[in-house]
């Protein structure tokens, strides 16, 4: 217990520190975008090297993956990569990766699902609407998709939980309806335009003359 406490001691130390310092030069000195790159991911192998010394002290992979996902935010960023919605489609997939992580060490951590399956949706999201791929209604559409889903994904894995059908059914169902009005809204708005101008002509030939 000792041992722990001083390694993160050491690793959150060292970090404030570094970070203080870096700060204090940035005042002064302009420091390029890569040389904080390069002290972010060395950093995080350090918090990485103190954790093979002992690999029960598992709490110390927090400190290292925080690291290098803001290295390789900074990173793209820099190499322009990343551009408006993409950058939060790569925080929230940055977010996700380690309750996915959790899942696949330990099946029986089933509950990591949740927020990871929530965080990449969403992710996913962005990036489409950001892609200009989803919009309008294809963006409620994808929502109830969404939520449907898990729901088939219970009743896959156990048939015996049928009731997961039921709300399921129910979101992809709404998710269809979206779709049906997303594609019928592009041939309503011309088809109604062409009944509104027949009506006029049609009213204008047949009108009969007030009789005197």
């Amino acid at each position: 217990m000792e041992s722990l406490d001083r390694k993160q001691a050491l690793v959150w130390g060292g970090l404030l520190i570094l970070l203080g310092v870096m700060l204090a030069v940035e005042q002064f000195i302009g420091l390029s975008a890569w040389i904080w790159v390069a002290a972010l991911a060395v950093a995080g192998l350090g918090a990485f090297g103190l954790y093979l010394t002992d690999r029960s002290q598992w709490g110390l992979l927090i400190p290292a993956y925080v690291l290098w996902a803001i290295a390789g935010l900074v990173a793209l960023l820099t190499l322009n990569v990343l551009r408006d919605g993409a950058v939060a489609t790569y925080v929230l997939t940055a977010i996700a990766l380690p309750f996915l992580y959790v899942f696949l060490r330990d099946r029986a951590q089933w509950w990591a699902l949740i927020p990871a399956y929530v965080l990449l949706a969403i992710g996913v999201m962005v990036g489409l609407i950001e892609g200009g791929i989803l919009s309008d209604l294809l963006i409620p559409a994808y929502v109830m998709f969404a939520i449907a889903i898990p729901f088939f994904g219970v009743y896959a894995r156990n048939t015996q939980y049928w009731w997961a059908l039921i709300p399921g059914g129910i979101m992809a169902a709404m998710g269809l309806a979206f779709l049906i009005a997303e594609a019928a809204a592009q041939y309503v708005a011309p088809a109604v335009l062409v009944i509104a101008g027949v009506w006029i002509l049609v009213r204008m030939f047949v009108r009969r003359e007030p009789r005197a």
